[in-house]
């Protein structure tokens, strides 16, 4: 008798590299058939979520899990790269710790913004560099950074690689547990099928371990921080991520309709869904350089 009879069939590999660009496409899809449709475009997208985006993630910063798991593995003499920086939340949260900290991002909109607060902040430590990270011409740092950044990038082997080369003690990267429902489950309502959730820790961490990087993971529950300072900021930003047109008064006035029976009111006086928190995970590794 052969050792293989009665066995069940063998199991098959998952391609974990190709189940990322699979979702990641998908979703891209999606999003700029929508786009198309409304004429906007990705730079359009940001540009108006800019000022909201600043103002809802740079409140309360020191409760971040992932910056304080940042900080306590820097000194005053560390370097840090910022992949993905946006607006400088964590870069202007690190710079008062570290010797120097490079922001990298490939949007015009954000990075003003964030050179903003470096010179009303007076940060001489702080260098912008605005482009994307494959393009990027950055040195190599202590602590390479990269938060809720890496859900489009379809092709997510070449970028980790290069946060992996450019780090000289470790790298920190932040995804979520729990997709983020930034179309507030809506997308089906004007689009005829639901939208593609984006990838999640767990797709990435298959997919580092397919390539050769092992990595730690830490599950840390945080508050649900994209809320609206009232009914028209909410409509103006969910129709923006929903990509629907700004001149449809009949659209407009059917998601306005939508978000009144969806929103509630927090307690810091702002408006959001019913999520009280929500979870992310902390992945980290030292260059695989080091072995």
């Amino acid at each position: 008798m052969r050792q293989t009879d009665g066995l069940p069939p063998e199991v098959p590999a998952i391609d974990y590299v190709e189940r990322w660009r699979d979702i990641v496409e998908r979703r891209r899809v999606q999003m700029d058939t929508a786009y198309t449709a409304a004429g906007i475009n990705n730079a359009d997208y940001w540009g108006k979520r800019a000022k909201t985006y600043r103002q809802a993630l740079h409140e309360r910063i020191d409760e971040d899990p992932f910056l304080l798991r940042v900080l306590s593995a820097v000194t005053p003499e560390s370097t840090a790269l910022d992949v993905g920086a946006g607006t400088g939340r964590h870069t202007l949260a690190l710079a008062p710790h570290v010797k120097r900290v490079v922001a990298v991002d490939p949007s015009p909109a954000m990075l003003g913004l964030l050179r903003e607060d470096v010179e009303s902040q007076q940060l001489a430590n702080v260098e912008t560099v605005a482009s994307g990270w494959i393009e990027a011409k950055v040195d190599p740092a202590d602590v390479v950074l990269c938060s809720h950044v890496l859900y489009p990038i379809a092709d997510a082997v070449p970028f980790v690689r290069k946060l992996d080369s450019a780090a000289k003690q470790c790298v920190f990267v932040y995804l979520r547990v729990d997709p983020l429902p930034t179309d507030m489950g809506l997308w089906s309502e004007f689009h005829g099928i639901a939208l593609q959730a984006q990838p999640t820790h767990l797709d990435l961490v298959n997919l580092l371990a397919q390539v050769g990087i092992a990595v730690d993971v830490e599950v840390v529950h945080h508050r649900f921080t994209w809320t609206f300072a009232d009914l028209d900021e909410a409509v103006a930003q969910v129709r923006n991520s929903l990509c629907l047109r700004e001149d449809d008064a009949a659209t407009t006035a059917k998601l306005r309709a939508l978000l009144e029976g969806r929103l509630v009111a927090w307690p810091n006086g702002r408006l959001g869904p019913e999520i009280g928190s929500a979870r992310s995970a902390i992945i980290s590794w030292r260059p695989t350089a080091q072995g």
